[in-house]
């Protein structure tokens, strides 16, 4: 005895897998623009920081006393300034004399903002929310300009580059749902969306690139973890059996078919070779070998036999599954 399924055709979905390596929506190396002794830091690893907010400071008296300078030079051109417009009205000064000293005015604005700004790069200060990455600097450390103190990551978001076989190519687009699972979150899926497919197809894998960006609000996935990405593609019909009919024999596929006999309770059996196409949730589409409505043997596989008789029984019954020859 044996059981059985039919040939049936349902709507099957294209399912296209991939791996990437998340990346945060947007990352930078924090550097400072000159050198120094770190006199205040806040780079608190995973510590979420607001745009704005001072991550580093280094010492800055000379800087501070540059501003002073720069000040004090500014408010002499200014005043000096003003007295000769109070002389010109009298005549008492040339115009000569007062364009210098309009001259020295904006030479003193532009030395005082060039003060301000080496004061304003002894303060580091982050340029939009995010992440901290793990940092050695502390209170203390010396740092000269351009050395990478940390990584600051957006993690709101995160963005997985794939690369998906070019006979795919015409079944994605923008907008397309996918979804991504973790080896780190077993039990978790992250959802998120296609927002670019490269324009060429590379010529040594044959593939094409697409981009995904993955919705990530309680800040679970780092940068650079590695994710299997799922997309559902298009949904077709097709011809499907379930999957525990088909037996595998020197990489051919075959299953065993039930034909009817002059004995309606009696079946013979037919091996019948077989081409498969997709796969999903337990059944295979059939593309070749067979039709509508046939029925194949789902279980007592191991005992049957081209050719062989058999009986069929409902599934899920305790009866046991023996052949007749």
């Amino acid at each position: 005895m044996v059981e059985s399924a039919s040939v049936e055709i349902k709507s099957l979905e294209q399912i296209i897998e991939a791996v990437g390596t998340t990346k945060a929506l947007r990352s930078i190396e924090i550097t400072p623009l000159s050198s120094g002794r770190v006199e205040e830091a806040y780079l608190s690893v995973r510590a979420p920081v607001k745009a704005g907010s001072l991550l580093l400071k280094l010492d800055s008296v000379i800087e501070e006393a540059d501003v002073m300078e720069a000040k004090a030079k500014l408010e002499e051109a200014s005043r000096a300034l003003q007295r000769s417009d109070t002389l010109q009205q009298s005549n008492g000064m040339s115009e000569a004399t007062i364009d210098g000293l309009r001259a020295q005015s904006k030479i003193a604005i532009a030395a005082l903002k060039r003060a301000q700004k080496n004061l304003d790069d002894r303060s580091i200060r982050a340029p939009f929310n995010g992440l901290i990455s793990l940092s050695s600097i502390e209170k203390g450390s010396r740092i000269k300009e351009g050395d990478v103190i940390a990584t600051l990551d957006d993690l709101t978001q995160v963005v997985v580059e794939f690369s998906v076989p070019e006979n795919l190519y015409g079944m994605l687009s923008l907008g397309n749902t996918i979804r991504a699972h973790a080896a780190a979150f077993p039990k978790r899926s992250f959802v998120g969306e296609i927002i670019a497919i490269d324009s060429r197809i590379e010529s040594t894998s044959r593939s094409f690139k697409v981009r995904a960006v993955i919705n990530n609000p309680d800040l679970a996935l780092p940068g650079g973890m590695f994710i299997h990405v799922s997309i559902v593609a298009d949904n077709q019909e097709a011809l499907v059996i379930p999957e525990e009919a088909v037996i595998t024999e020197v990489g051919e596929q075959f299953v065993f078919l039930l034909t009817p006999g002059d004995d309606p309770d009696i079946f013979q059996i037919e091996k019948r070779r077989v081409s498969l196409g997709r796969r999903t949730y337990g059944l295979v589409e059939i593309t070749d070998g067979l039709s509508e409505r046939e029925e194949v043997v789902t279980r007592g596989l191991q005992k049957v036999r081209h050719r062989s008789s058999v009986k069929k029984i409902e599934p899920n019954t305790d009866a046991s599954l023996d052949t007749e020859e």
